[in-house]
């Protein structure tokens, strides 16, 4: 009875055995297709999309000079003081006139002579009572007489002084009754009503800083006034870069109108924001990393693995590629904004492959 039970139990072993061994030979290895594998997804942008970037810049006045006499002398008025608003032509300041009204007498008194004796000699050389010599001498002095006499009045007129344009008076350099040289600075006028903002930028954008026209504005925002926000134009740039930082000095110019035309002043810091896609005119252009098409720039069939999140499969999709940027390329043809694309390793995926987006794991 004994044997017959051992016999039973190692009948049942060996069929469990069996069964195991069985289902062991059915679990076959998984195979490349059955694995997913991360993958690093790039999204197409829309279209429209900005890239904006900040530069920090400076107000500047559109004009400036410093003002001075082409004479010298006394001041005697003095109608200007720091910060005043004058027009065009007005009477910033006077020099005594004495000394130079008194040159414009006598040189008109010497052309007078000068025409008297020029006149007779014309006479007389008529009836062949003077000679050509004679002539030509009288016509050589009644012309330095009358050149003298227009730079005296020309001399006298220099001792005012009028605004050439319509602007503020930053600073006044002398006092009045103070006795000043030819050319010595007398004051400084800004013209406040269209204001420059200047800036640097990149070699990379600086060859599209022309189309800043008035189609594409460039903001700009004084740091000392955020309540106020102005829009640039492009007014000029600098060919050669900064020793310093490679970049171009560019300007802009604004015009504030209403309050801020009293509040901005040269000197005051801001921050020009520009879209870079219009600078490198790609705006409205769909751009995507070189990493991700298959096959070279200029190949016949260029393509990239499109990725469905449905399905978690790539497919392959033929497009048209245009430019190459620095590092990416614009796509003409064959994309959608919202498409998701592989970034990277393209070259190792086949068509219905699995994926899943690869994420970067954080640390402990």
């Amino acid at each position: 009875m004994k044997l017959k039970h051992a016999l039973l139990i190692s009948a049942m072993g060996l069929l469990t055995l069996a069964g195991c061994q069985q289902d062991t030979a059915e679990v076959s290895e998984p195979t490349v297709s059955d694995l997913v594998r991360p993958v690093k997804l790039f999204t197409v942008a829309n279209e429209e999309a900005q890239a904006l970037r900040r530069f920090p810049a400076e107000i500047e006045a559109s004009e400036e000079a410093d003002l001075a006499f082409r004479v010298s002398g006394q001041v005697i008025r003095l109608n200007v003081k720091d910060g005043q608003t004058v027009k065009k032509g007005e009477l910033l300041a006077e020099l005594d006139p004495t000394d130079f009204a008194l040159q414009v007498e006598l040189s008109e008194a010497n052309y007078r002579l000068a025409k008297s004796q020029f006149d007779r000699i014309q006479k007389i050389l008529s009836q062949n009572a003077a000679t050509q010599a004679q002539f030509d001498e009288a016509k050589a002095g009644l012309d330095q007489a009358s050149n003298a006499l227009q730079n005296a009045r020309n001399q006298l007129a220099y001792t005012k002084l009028y605004a050439p344009y319509d602007g503020v008076i930053a600073t006044v350099n002398v006092e009045n009754f103070q006795y000043i040289g030819a050319a010595q600075g007398l004051m400084h006028i800004q013209n406040l009503e269209d204001l420059d903002v200047s800036f640097q930028i990149p070699e990379r954008l600086v060859g599209g800083i022309r189309q800043l026209t008035q189609a594409q504005q460039a903001t700009v925002e004084v740091d000392a006034l955020p309540d106020f926000t102005f829009y640039g134009v492009y007014k000029e740039h600098q060919t050669t870069p900064d020793v310093t930082t490679k970049a171009y000095n560019a300007t802009l110019s604004v015009r504030p109108k209403g309050d801020a035309l009293k509040q901005v002043l040269p000197g005051m810091t801001a921050t020009v924001t520009l879209d870079i896609n219009r600078l490198n005119d790609q705006q409205g252009k769909i751009q995507i990393p070189i990493e991700a098409v298959v096959g070279k720039p200029g190949a016949a069939q260029p393509s990239v693995w499109v990725y469905d999140p449905a399905t978690q499969q790539v497919a392959p999709r033929v497009i048209k590629l245009g430019d190459m940027q620095k590092d990416s390329i614009i796509v003409v043809e064959g994309l959608r904004p919202g498409d998701q694309i592989v970034a990277a390793g393209v070259h190792s995926l086949t068509a219905d492959m699995k994926v899943r987006p690869w994420q970067r794991e954080r640390g402990i």
